[in-house]
């Protein structure tokens, strides 16, 4: 009978893989975990805290991988595609987290595990094979040294054609500590950010393909289908321009609003440029045709040809994305979109996060102007504004960790450091985490969310943003645009939206749909798939509020303080040229941040208290313990 209670929301089975020992466990999780830390990076959390030994190097054997779809992935619900890969980061030494869309989570949901933990590493390159309970462990020599797009059609025809592909390039084995992981193959979509990439480098893992032929566990069948299906109806009228041209569509607007960074964070406009490289341009002239992640109605892939040699079109796979429009465009002032697109495809090849590739560069050309490094270090390059050819260069030199990309490939900040001078005051990170392409000088809020952002400088662990332009938020009481550019408020906002976020990462949630699903309506999903009776005020922001406290609690271990919270010289000392925006003046700054430890039960220098983290029922005894 289609309304027949037939499950839970999950199977509580996770897959435990030692490629150390070369051994495959299947584990059972209690059920009171799922309720505490959801699933995605807050479950993942859990398990890295308990499982992993956060003192060693991120490279170490002794430093898991763990992967876990969120709750939403695999089912009808739209906008559930998303799985968290997390471990302790190699670029920024504390909580490393990197999320991904596409059609891997729920195929790999579709195994019957909730969650993936790859601890130790292998003697010689190696990948794995998940086709329901069947796991191997298999040799990946023939694999290793090539790129994702090759790799992954090897596997396919190795695996299965129908397999689903998580993927490190070159980046990766080189242990470029902004490598990404990769899927989709040849279309291509990241799990970024903090260097998971090199992570799975460190352990010799070349990919971790899955097969799956169950359905996820659903407790309501004909109840969540028909709360999907309302829900779906209701995008086209949220999203249109986002189905038309993707993230890519909105690089004009942030533009005129004076948050998308042009020039390494130094100029405030760039409209004609801006214009070249628009989602409208890419649309016009070299998109073919457009896909989505699994399930959702939006569709914002869009697949893009350029010229080849001979003048044929080559089909080079998934456009840039708004955030490698800002880092290869705007940041390096690159008009040039064939070249962008082209950087953004050696990306996808190799395994590199555009966000902190493009903003390494962007440091590198400033560098260079500056004097700080010269064409001895460059391998012969002349970096310069704008320069298409010395970046697609540079792109190369880092994922081989050649010339200056030897220095590019640990991060802006490490490089830097190196450089010694005033090279440091030309970087833009917290923590170590080069900046996404919003200018925190255009929207307050989000200069404490990058502060106090679990993994550093991190848009969409927040996006309060998106509350100041307008959307609303009722059940928080915003109906309306906010003043970006004033204090009052805005330490509570950054502190709601990291909760919310923090849910959407346990659920699997696409941050689209923070324009559309507040709590009520995911907590209403929530509850229509486990069978549980959650409330959203007493339940669902509780989780959330759980979840980031515990990633804060893991970088606290690691000597995370206030002292760490801190925005760059540039954002707090310059204002952006061309442009009536000044800079975030550093007294409001502090104030801000003293009010947000306030909001969040920190004390003043950022470290959760002992009543916090009862309230939260959070300890630093382990959670997870495994015979």
């Amino acid at each position: 009978m289609a309304g027949k209670s037939r499950g839970k929301g999950y199977t509580g089975r996770i897959l435990l893989v030692d490629l150390t020992t070369r051994t495959v466990e299947t584990r059972t999780l209690p059920d009171e975990l799922y309720k505490k830390y959801l699933m995605g990076s807050g479950l993942g959390a859990r398990l890295l805290m308990d499982l992993g030994d956060a003192t060693v190097d991120p490279f170490h054997p002794r430093n898991p991988l763990v992967v876990v779809p969120g709750f939403f992935t695999g089912t009808t619900i739209p906008g559930g595609t998303r799985t968290s890969f997390v471990s302790r980061s190699p670029l920024t030494g504390i909580w490393g987290e990197a999320t991904v869309g596409g059609t891997w989570g729920a195929e790999f949901r579709c195994t019957g595990h909730d969650g993936l933990v790859v601890l130790g590493a292998a003697s010689s390159p190696v990948y794995l094979w998940i086709n329901d309970d069947h796991v191997e462990i298999r040799p990946a020599e023939r694999l290793w040294g090539k790129d994702t797009y090759e790799a992954g059609d090897l596997l396919l025809e190795e695996t299965d054609p129908k397999a689903k592909v998580a993927a490190i390039g070159q980046a990766g084995e080189n242990l470029v500590r902004i490598a990404a992981v990769m899927v989709e193959g040849r279309h291509a979509r990241a799990a970024g950010r903090t260097g998971m990439g090199a992570v799975m480098g460190a352990k010799k893992l070349k990919a971790i393909v899955v097969r799956g032929t169950r359905g996820v566990p659903v407790y309501h069948p004909a109840g969540l289908m028909g709360w999907a299906l309302k829900k779906t109806n209701e995008v086209p009228a949220k999203f249109g321009m986002f189905t038309v041209y993707g993230t890519s569509g909105s690089i004009e607007t942030h533009e005129e609003r004076g948050g998308l960074p042009i020039k390494n964070f130094q100029e405030g406009h760039w409209r004609e440029g801006a214009a070249r490289i628009s989602g409208k341009t890419i649309h016009e002239r070299y998109a073919v045709k457009s896909s989505s992640c699994s399930g959702c109605p939006i569709h914002c892939w869009q697949h893009v040809t350029i010229e080849g040699g001979n003048g044929v079109r080559e089909n080079v796979g998934h456009n840039p994305e708004y955030e490698t429009l800002g880092s290869f465009g705007a940041m390096l002032l690159n008009d040039d979109l064939p070249s962008v697109i082209r950087a953004n495809e050696l990306c996808n090849r190799y395994g590199l996060d555009t966000i902190s590739a493009g903003n390494s560069i962007a440091f590198a050309i400033e560098a260079f102007e500056r004097g700080l490094i010269s064409e001895r270090d460059t391998g012969g390059v002349k970096l310069a504004w704008g320069d298409s050819e010395a970046i697609l260069a540079t792109v190369e030199q880092v994922a081989f960790r050649k010339h200056l990309g030897n220095l590019l490939a640990d991060g802006s900040l490490a490089a830097a450091r190196k450089i010694g001078g005033d090279a440091e005051k030309l970087t833009i990170t917290v923590k170590g985490l080069e900046f996404p392409m919003h200018d925190p000088r255009a929207f307050w809020s989000m200069g404490v969310n990058y502060a106090t952002g679990a993994r550093g400088a991190c848009h969409l662990e927040g996006l309060p943003f998106i509350v100041e332009t307008g959307v609303p938020m009722p059940e928080f009481g915003y109906n309306a645009k906010l003043n970006p550019r004033i204090t009052d408020g805005k330490a509570l906002l950054a502190a709601r939206m990291h909760n919310l976020m923090a849910i959407y990462n346990g659920l699997g949630m696409c941050k689209f749909y923070a324009r559309g699903f507040s709590p009520t309506p995911l907590t209403e999903a929530l509850n229509t798939l486990t069978g549980w009776k959650w409330t959203w005020q007493d339940d669902l922001m509780k989780a959330g509020d759980r979840i980031f406290t515990l990633k804060r609690l893991y970088s606290t271990r690691l000597g995370v303080t206030r002292e760490d919270d801190q925005l760059p010289h540039r954002i707090l000392t310059q204002e952006k040229r061309g442009e009536e925006m000044p800079n975030i003046p550093p007294e409001a700054f502090r104030k801000m941040m003293d009010e947000y430890y306030q909001i969040r039960g920190w004390t003043p220098d950022g470290l959760p208290t002992a009543e916090t983290l009862s309230a939260l029922d959070l300890s630093e005894r382990k959670e997870v313990v495994l015979a």
